[in-house]
C-alpha cells in the first residue's frame, strides 16, 4: 500500500523575524486560495487555508473552534471551501436548513444525514425539518 498523496492548491510561507508571510493562491472550481490538506490532517496549528480576499490563514485548530470541537464538520467545511470564508460557508450550512443544533446536548448534526434519527451524543430525537420519514 503506498503513502497517502495530499492536494496542494497554492503556496504558503509563514512570517518569520525578518520577512512577511509570502503567499501564493492557486485556482479552485469558484476562486483562488491556499489550501493545504496535508497540513490540516497532520497538524492543529499549521495555515491549511487561506481564503480569496484574506490574508490572514486558517488552522485545523480554528476549523474545530469554529465547528463546535467536533471534526466530522471541521473536515467537511475544510473540504467545501474553495474561495470563501470557512465562518460564511458554515452560516449558509444552518441558514439553508443543512445542519441544525441539538437542542438538548448541543451538538451539531446533518439534517440529511439525521432525519428520524435520535442524537448521536445524548439520545434526543431531532427535529426533521425535511419532512421525510
Amino acid at each position: 500500500m503506498g503513502k497517502r498523496k495530499y492536494y496542494l492548491v497554492g503556496s504558503y510561507t509563514p512570517e518569520t523575524e525578518t520577512a512577511p508571510a509570502q503567499i501564493e493562491r492557486g485556482a479552485t472550481e469558484q476562486g483562488w486560495v491556499f489550501k493545504d490538506e496535508r497540513a490540516f490532517v497532520k497538524f492543529k496549528r499549521k495555515v491549511c487555508y487561506i481564503p480569496e480576499l484574506h490574508d490572514g490563514g486558517y488552522t485545523r485548530q480554528n476549523f474545530l473552534d469554529m465547528c463546535n470541537g467536533q471534526e466530522r464538520f471541521a473536515a467537511i467545511v475544510f473540504e467545501a471551501v474553495d474561495w470563501q470564508s470557512p465562518e460564511t460557508y458554515i452560516e449558509e450550512q444552518f441558514v439553508n436548513g443543512e445542519w441544525d443544533t441539538c437542542p438538548k446536548c448541543g451538538r451539531w448534526y446533518d439534517l440529511y444525514a439525521s432525519p428520524k434519527q435520535p442524537c448521536a451524543d445524548c439520545g434526543t430525537e431531532l427535529e426533521n425539518k425535511w419532512g421525510a420519514e
